[in-house]
Formats: C-alpha cells, sequence, structure tokens
C-alpha cells in the first residue's frame, strides 16, 4: 500500500514545478526549503490576497537568526517570470509591507534623507539587459511622488545609481554611444558605450560635476571581452560600465568599473584619477595576498568609514568565471603608504556566484547585508563574516535562467502613512472579512465594527484583532448588523485610517494592482521537474510490470531458453596501461578590436 501511494506522490512534485510560481495564502514563506530552490514550487513563488491586488514574492527563508537588524528589506523582484516588477517592501518573517506596480521596472530602490526627511527613492524606465533608460523618483512617506530627477544635457538616466549626499545633491549614473580611439598607436576609432556621472544640485536642477570614462581610462585596458564590437552605435562596445558612485568626505568621487575590474578615486577637482585599487593599474600593495585587489566584475563600492570600503566581488561577468563563488569585500586602504588589506570576505552559504548586478551594506547594527543580485538572494552577516540570516526570492538553483532576480538589496528603517484607506473584503460564504493597508507600517491591531446603514452612525464595535501579517482575516460575528468596516489602530490605540463600509452579503471584488502591459510567457517546465516527472514514469512502468514479468513473460523465458553456466574467464597478469591524458592548451583572452 505505502508503494502505490508513493507513486502519485512523486508524480505530483514532478509535476510541481511545471508551473509559472504558486500564489498561495498561509505563510508568507517558506522555512528552508531545498524544493524551492530547485523550482519544485515555480519559477517565481508567489503571495496572494483576498483584500489586495498584488502578489509579492513568497521567499524561502533557509536561516533565521535574532540578531538579524530588524529594519524592512527593500527589493526590487524582476526577470522572466516576474509578471508584475515594481519596489517591494517585506518585514524579516517574508510579509509584505508594501508594494506597488505602476511604473515597472524599479532599480536601487532604497530609503534616502533630503532635507531631513526620509525618501523611498528609485530608478524606473526601460532595460536592455545591460543598460537603463530613464529616470528617477523620490516617493515620500505617504507614497506619493515628491520629486522626479533627469540628468541634465538630454541624456536618459542610467539604472545603475541614484544616491544622494549630506549636501542635498544627487549622483547619476549614464551611458552615452560616442566614438573613440582605441589607442595611441594609429588604430582606428571605434564606437563605445561611455561611462558617465553627473552631480546634480536638487535643490535647483544645476549640474555641479560631469565626469566620463573615457577622458581618463584607456579603452585597450578593458578586461571586458571585445568580440568585433565598435563598427557602429548599434554594437557599441561597453569598455567601463560605471556602477557605482559615491561620494568621500574630502569632496572626492568613488567609482566602480565593472569592465576594468577596479575601483577608481576620482578628483572632484578636475576630475583625474587619484588612485585605482585593482585591475591593470592597480596602484596598492595587497598586504592580503591578492584578497584586497584580485576582485573581478565588481560593483557596488562604497564608502563605510574614511579609509574603509565595501565592495562586491561578482567572480563572473556571465560568460567568463574568474572566481568559483561571489564575495562581498570589506577593505581597509591606507592612502599614504598605499597598502590594501581584505578586513573581511562575505561568501554566501551555497557559494553563489552571481554574474551581476548585487549589493553590499553595512547595517546600523553593524550588520552587513549582500544582496547576490542575479541570483535571487540575500544573506545578512555579522559584521566578521558569521551568516545570520539567509533568504532566497527565486530558485537559486537555477538563477542562470533568469526567471527572478533583485539588482540591488537593502534593508531600512521606514515609517510609512499612505494617504490610502485599508482594503477590506468581504467573503460571505466563510462570514469573515480580510482587512490589509499597503504601505502603512504603524497599524498594531484591526477593530471590526457594524452598523445598520452604510451611511450612518453609530457603528458598533465587535472585536479586535492584533495584526501580524500583512493581511488579517476577522470572522464576522452572528449578532453583527449588515454592513461593516474595519478600524486601523496604533500601539496607542489611535485611530489611524477606516475602511469602506461592505455589506456582509456581498463578495467583495478585488481588482489586480494596475501595471504596465508586458508581453505573457508561457509557464517554465525546470529541468529538474522534467527529470523528476521522467523518473516518476520510469519508477511507474517498473512498478506495474514487475508482477506481469516475474508472474508470466519471465516464467516463460525460462521455460524457453536452457539454462547455462557461465565459466570466469582467466585473469590477465599484465595490467593494461592507463592511456595518457592530452594536455589542455588555454587560448589567452587576448583584446581584440
Amino acid at each position: 500500500m505505502g508503494h502505490r501511494m508513493a507513486l502519485p506522490s512523486l508524480l505530483l512534485i514532478g509535476a510541481a514545478g511545471l508551473g509559472h510560481g504558486a500564489e498561495t495564502r498561509s505563510e508568507p514563506y517558506f522555512e528552508a526549503s531545498t524544493w524551492y530552490d530547485w523550482g519544485l514550487y515555480g519559477a517565481y513563488p508567489r503571495q496572494s490576497y483576498q483584500s489586495f491586488g498584488g502578489t509579492p514574492p513568497k521567499l524561502n527563508l533557509v536561516q533565521r537568526h535574532s540578531r538579524c537588524h530588524d529594519g524592512l528589506v527593500f527589493l526590487e523582484p524582476r526577470g522572466v517570470y516576474v509578471d508584475m516588477p515594481g519596489p517591494v517592501i517585506v518585514d524579516n518573517d517574508g510579509s509584505l509591507v508594501w508594494m506597488q506596480t505602476a511604473w515597472g521596472e524599479a532599480m536601487d530602490v532604497k530609503v534616502q534623507q533630503f532635507n531631513g526627511s526620509n525618501y523611498i527613492t528609485f530608478w524606473h524606465g526601460t532595460d536592455n539587459g545591460t543598460f537603463g533608460d530613464g529616470g528617477y523618483i523620490m516617493l515620500d512617506e505617504s507614497y506619493e511622488v515628491f520629486k522626479t530627477i533627469t540628468p541634465v544635457g538630454g541624456v536618459k538616466g542610467d539604472l545603475h545609481e541614484f544616491r544622494i549626499t549630506q549636501h542635498g545633491t544627487a549622483l547619476i549614473a549614464m551611458h552615452q554611444e560616442t566614438q573613440a580611439p582605441m589607442s595611441g598607436n594609429g588604430l582606428p576609432t571605434r564606437w563605445i558605450y561611455d561611462s558617465i556621472f553627473q552631480e546634480i544640485d536638487l535643490h535647483s536642477g544645476e549640474l555641479l560635476f560631469e565626469w566620463h570614462a573615457s577622458d581618463y581610462f584607456p579603452i585597450d585596458e578593458s578586461r571586458a571581452p571585445c568580440d568585433g564590437q565598435g563598427d557602429d552605435t548599434s554594437n557599441a562596445f561597453d569598455f567601463f560600465h560605471i556602477n557605482s558612485i559615491d561620494k568621500g568626505a574630502d569632496g572626492n568621487y568613488l567609482v566602480s568599473s565593472r569592465y576594468m575590474c577596479a575601483v577608481a578615486c576620482i578628483s572632484r577637482e578636475d576630475g583625474r584619477v587619484l588612485w585605482q585599487l585593482g585591475g591593470e593599474n592597480n596602484d596598492f600593495d595587497d598586504l592580503s595576498h591578492g584578497g584586497a585587489t584580485n576582485f573581478t566584475w565588481n560593483r557596488h563600492a562604497s564608502w563605510y568609514e574614511n579609509t574603509t570600503l565595501t565592495v562586491l566581488d561578482n567572480g563572473s561577468n556571465g560568460d567568463i568565471n574568474t572566481a568559483g563563488h561571489s564575495r562581498g569585500l570589506m577593505i581597509e586602504l591606507d592612502l599614504e603608504g598605499m597598502t590594501a588589506a581584505l578586513v573581511h570576505s562575505y561568501v554566501s552559504p551555497q557559494m553563489l556566484l552571481a554574474p551581476s548586478q548585487g549589493s553590499v551594506q553595512v547595517l546600523p547594527n553593524n550588520n552587513v547585508l549582500v544582496g547576490w543580485g542575479h541570483t535571487p538572494a540575500y544573506t545578512e552577516f555579522s559584521l566578521d563574516g558569521e551568516v545570520l540570516c539567509d533568504t532566497h526570492l527565486g530558485p537559486v538553483r537555477l538563477a542562470n535562467l533568469g526567471w527572478v532576480n533583485s539588482y540591488r538589496t537593502f534593508k531600512f528603517n521606514w515609517v510609512g502613512r499612505p494617504n490610502t484607506v485599508p482594503d477590506v473584503a468581504m467573503r460571505p460564504e466563510e462570514k469573515a472579512v480580510y482587512v490589509s493597508w499597503n504601505g502603512a507600517t504603524e497599524v498594531d491591531t484591526w477593530v471590526l465594527q457594524s452598523g445598520p446603514s452604510p451611511d450612518l452612525d453609530p457603528f458598533v464595535e465587535h472585536k479586535t484583532v492584533v495584526k501580524t501579517t500583512f493581511e488579517t482575516r476577522i470572522s464576522v460575528p452572528s449578532d453583527a448588523n449588515e454592513f461593516v468596516r474595519v478600524v486601523a489602530l496604533d500601539a496607542r490605540r489611535r485611530v489611524l485610517g477606516y475602511s469602506n463600509v461592505v455589506s456582509t452579503r456581498i463578495r467583495t471584488a478585488t481588482e489586480p494592482l494596475p501595471a504596465p502591459p508586458r508581453a505573457t510567457k508561457p509557464a517554465p517546465a525546470t529541468p529538474l521537474a522534467l527529470t523528476f516527472f521522467g523518473l516518476a514514469a520510469g519508477v511507474a512502468v517498473v512498478h506495474l510490470f514487475r508482477g506481469m514479468c516475474r508472474r508470466g513473460l519471465c516464467g516463460l523465458w525460462r521455460t524457453a531458453v536452457p539454462s547455462y553456466r557461465y565459466q570466469p574467464l582467466p585473469t590477465s597478469q599484465k595490467q593494461w596501461p592507463p592511456p595518457t591524458q592530452k594536455g589542455l592548451e588555454r587560448n589567452a583572452a587576448a583584446f581584440q578590436v
């Protein structure tokens, strides 16, 4: 009996991974699920709700610890099977706090300060897989647009950086097709993507500083394979690929170049390169035997303290793997002695190799959060590198397929006070009402009230329910009047808002969040799911025919074929020599124009 039940179960497991991504209303997370990481719950597992039309990711909490920072997690899910990309905020348990899909893809979602107030900031626009063309948005605590920022000079803003400085300025990245000589030895000009950054005054919009990589970095020092690029604007060569900008206490700029495999300090006076860490022209003696300067395809360099910086060492560009796994790095520089030392290295428990994207953030409690970018995961470490929390938002074992990723991942304290009202959905068949409030971070309890009319007071209070997750189910008592509403209270029992009034006799319709149109895609058939399905079918065939073979066919075969005892072959005294292994010639990745 046990075998007969196991076979259908195995078939169901194999078929589970064929779905686009399960929508569930149970716990807001999976608990250390290996099947999740292999895609057996779909390409992009999601949550769904009765009262809210968004479907955020359902996370896999692989490891949790009370020492993890209690801030909110800022994600930006996107990818082949993310139906509704956009900024997402969740808590440490994976419960949704806020999401919005109206802008489509959002990158570099984080909280920044301007004029003493906190704002959610991000880039939005169109993304071609390498660059983005768009602009930058600042949202206030009510999630209303406070300001939109675009570069000066008509160039569109790139997705890679939007950083507000303590002086009320913004650092933004751009790219632009232009012609540039490959070298000074008479070679013809080629089309390149030039990496540019600007510093803009957020009050006036005035351009304060602009820098072009091609003015200071030779194109032929790039480690990116040229592969015949550069003949025209349609295949311009991305030789530098700026992916982060920071500003130090001295006013100079810190930039990260993916294709120079380097971090450079840029003078605020004239734009010259003051020093370079890593890459072909590394200026530092590495006191860590290469550990502080051998990073490759790096991104997101930021100052942590005056002479200590953090950077993500991707170790891969998707085509070339120069390391076995990616690392978050903390590096201390001696700018007088020109030495560099690796202070800490942060490696995911699964030794993930992220070929693009990612981030490193030192949190207020000195924990370090690393987002693994193209690999849909983020890990929180203690300062000295102990893994505390590890979370996945998609099948990490199938990350190369690009089903879901998050450009960067951050944690911040955030207070949201939306100018909307709580959302409610009545379910008469359950005699219950569901309530949620997208973005409201101060709700502590819900109060169910009812009245004889939707327009007239008084409404009678029936019960109080503590809010524990994004959506709360409240059963409606039999003595309630026909019309009900839900009141949101904060921890001091102050009223934050009232929901709309709904009838207990009518099922409430919930509309999906508005989102830009996206092409529909067939549900993915994961390789592992197909393997399981084939294996399950094979086991089923063997199981079904094993008895028949023993009772019938095999018996007939035995009677028809005479028995014969095979004699062992004599053992040879000579041992066959093993074949020699041909040496593999390594092709040098020469830079070709």
